[in-house]
């Protein structure tokens, strides 16, 4: 039960695979990251989390100003740099062992046993304290206990309680509290409710008060004995038994007015919120969630789970007919999801069906009496995301850059205000951002403010002021995604000869580099810049490298270039015989030799730009395109210049771009089976004794 009231609803969170940002401000589409900004794309328990530390004059984090380190990203967090974050990224930032995505440990025992165990000592502390229990009663109640928490992990064990015998009117009591609670552990949950409901009157203080609280337990328990579906799965409030529900609200309402204080009293007040749930009491539910949170301390675990709670509860739950009806936190968190709206810059984005409409924000306005700045963000946001008028974003949120410092709504505000100006081409964007910088100094916030600026400078031809001494933009992740896309040959070499940079933007600058040359034909400017490739730089990692990530600059310097039967030399002997003369049929197929043998295949990364209003696609300043391998093949067979060996193996391999599975491996257009199977007839027809012929078997 834990379990399935732990996950019911949906929370965005990141999936088992991982997670490539937009790198753009926009927060509008729902994705598997989020943003220091309070956006209607982000996860809802971020939204809600920063607005409720807000409220209180915390940081997202830690203090106003800052404080703390960057988490140590997961797997799938990898690509997030200090821009992005999900929801167990944040929480990690203050409960460090905490992981709310985290898997259950694999010797995790689920079930009510060991629960049934756990209780055992305070019912024998009930017995002890009992005075007018006999002896004999307290040992034949206590080997009872223990001989029922065995038989509930075996239920081959003999029944326990037909060979109990009590002699007293108290021992008659705890022997009927434990038939009570065999049958709750058992799921018997209606025969266990009639059987506490007939001991809240016993003579022993304990079971009294246990036996009120347990009635309630019980009756929630039987509410979901018929929710599961057939593989396990909480099948929605439509299968819950709402009359069992009512009885267990009923009966927690009974236990505190019995027992304000008692102790079970703080237990019952959370199951209350669980008995509105299952009821379907929304309205009630949202209201209590607002007090709650308010009332909550605002870090460490408690919060963490009370935040996913109310997510999957209430905000997040498709059985609630109304996300709008809560308090004042929670509408603006509900207000946020139903703003959400696709990222033009993110085919596979979508938004709301139907996102709030503008007579239905203004509407709340009363709700948000006591929060103007919180309700003006609200309309803010929808003049941005739904009505894309960004002059009313700005007459809402008026420049209050200069703060020394931001709580999550300030920040929120300004961020969304440099976005409009973006959006109007304000030719005082740049300005607004540079000093946004002097008071974004809690975590995510000044990669935040470089980004805008980052993108800015891009958009405006000014890429090198990114690169310039003294640069305000100093994030790692944006200085390599403009290297890697934006930047020019001048640009690179620039940056990879300073010895004031880091190693890592350094090499990155110089990978890039030496690729694009040589993928593009500049075989003299590769030659001039090869030297600078370090000898001890890696190799590997071809395929995780990204911004951020290592570099296998080294495949540049000691990578592979022959393989046995095909002879080349190494790869500085291949580029000065292109450089000489761009046609040498051999140099050719040994530069096809180098990208073959050392992984590139497929290898887009550096030619495939993000998407127009993403960091690094609105400008290009590196010129040409890059050369397929198959692009070479195929001038070589069209080539009657080329030496027999050479074409008979351009011709191997042009058809080997196709093995095993048929798709094309080698870039460049595909051609048709027909095309395939006309290059494997030439080769078996024309070099029947070439050695490639005679390797050849099939055509893909």
């Amino acid at each position: 039960m834990a379990g399935l009231l732990a996950s019911s609803g949906a929370a965005l969170a990141c999936a088992d695979v991982g997670c490539d940002p937009t790198w753009s401000l926009f927060g509008g589409a729902q994705a598997c990251h989020n943003r220091v900004v309070i956006a209607p794309g982000n996860d809802s328990r971020v939204n809600l989390l920063a607005m409720l530390r807000d409220s209180t004059g915390l940081g997202l984090t830690g203090a106003v100003t800052g404080g703390g380190d960057y988490p140590k990203p997961e797997y799938d967090e990898e690509g997030f740099g200090h821009m992005f974050l999900d929801w167990g990224m944040l929480t990690r930032t203050w409960v460090p062992a905490l992981d709310p995505q985290a898997e259950p440990p694999a010797n995790a025992i689920d079930g009510p046993c060991p629960a049934f165990r756990a209780a055992s000592p305070e019912f024998n502390e009930a017995l002890a304290a009992n005075r007018a229990l006999p002896g004999s009663d307290k040992t034949a109640l206590s080997t009872a206990r223990t001989q029922l928490v065995a038989r509930c992990a075996d239920s081959s064990l003999p029944a326990v309680l037909p060979g109990v015998a009590v002699s007293s009117a108290p021992g008659k009591a705890f022997l009927g509290y434990l038939a009570a609670s065999d049958a709750f552990h058992a799921t018997r949950y209606s025969e266990a409710a009639s059987g506490y409901a007939a001991l809240v009157g016993a003579p022993d203080p304990w079971v009294a008060e246990t036996a009120r609280y347990m009635v309630a337990r019980a009756w929630l328990g039987e509410a979901l004995v018929h929710s599961m579906g057939e593989y396990g799965y909480f099948e929605g409030l439509k299968a819950v038994d709402k009359a069992a529900a009512q009885r267990g609200r009923a009966a927690l309402a009974d236990y505190l007015k019995a027992y304000p204080k008692g102790r079970y009293a703080a237990s019952a007040r959370g199951l209350e919120r669980r008995a509105m749930w299952l009821s379907g009491d929304f309205a009630a539910l949202g209201q209590r969630y607002e007090s709650v949170l308010a009332e909550a301390p605002k870090e460490g675990e408690p919060i963490v789970d009370l935040i996913n709670e109310v997510d999957g509860k209430f905000l997040s739950n498709s059985d609630n007919p109304n996300p709008l009806g809560g308090g004042l936190l929670l509408l603006a968190a509900a207000d946020m999801k139903a703003m959400r709206v696709a990222d033009p810059d993110d085919r596979y984005s979508s938004g709301a069906e139907t996102p709030l409409g503008a007579d239905a924000l203004a509407s709340q306005q009363a709700s948000f009496l006591r929060a103007p700045q919180l309700y003006g963000f609200l309309q803010a946001n929808h003049a941005f995301y739904v009505a894309k008028d960004y002059a009313r974003v700005l007459q809402l949120i008026p420049d209050d850059a200069k703060r020394p410092s931001y709580t999550p709504l300030a920040f929120s505000r300004q961020v969304l205000r440099g976005q409009a100006l973006a959006a109007k081409g304000d030719p005082n964007e740049a300005g607004f951002w540079l000093e946004l910088l002097g008071g974004a100094k809690a975590l995510w916030q000044r990669p935040t403010v470089e980004l805008g600026l980052a993108m800015n400078w891009e958009r405006h031809g000014k890429l090198a002021q990114v690169f310039a001494p003294g640069s305000p933009i100093t994030d790692r992740m944006v200085r390599e995604i403009l290297l890697m896309h934006s930047a020019g040959p001048g640009l690179l070499r620039q940056v990879a000869l300073d010895v004031e940079r880091a190693q890592t933007e350094r090499d990155a600058a110089l990978f890039t580099l030496l690729y694009k040359q040589l993928s593009r034909g500049d075989y003299a400017g590769f030659r001039t810049n090869q030297p600078l490739a370090r000898g001890d730089a890696p190799t590997d990692g071809l395929w995780g490298f990204a911004p951020g990530s290592a570099t296998p600059l080294g495949l540049f310097a000691k990578g592979r270039t022959a393989q046995a039967g095909f002879a080349c030399p190494a790869l500085q002997g291949t580029v000065a015989a292109l450089a000489a003369n761009p046609q040498d049929v051999r140099a050719r197929l040994c530069l096809g030799e180098f990208w073959r043998l050392n992984g590139f295949d497929g290898f887009s990364m550096l030619d495939t730009p993000p998407s127009r209003g993403a960091l690094g696609g609105a400008a290009n300043e590196y010129p040409g395109k890059p050369l397929a391998r198959g692009a070479i093949y195929a001038a070589v067979i069209a080539d009657a210049r080329s030496a027999p060996d050479d074409r008979a193996y351009a011709l191997y391999r042009a058809v080997n771009c196709y093995s095993p599975s048929g798709y094309n491996s080698c870039g460049g257009e595909d051609v048709p089976i027909a095309q395939r199977k006309g290059w494997y007839d030439r080769l078996k027809r024309e070099f029947p004794k070439s050695s490639w012929a005679q390797k050849l078997k099939y055509y893909w």
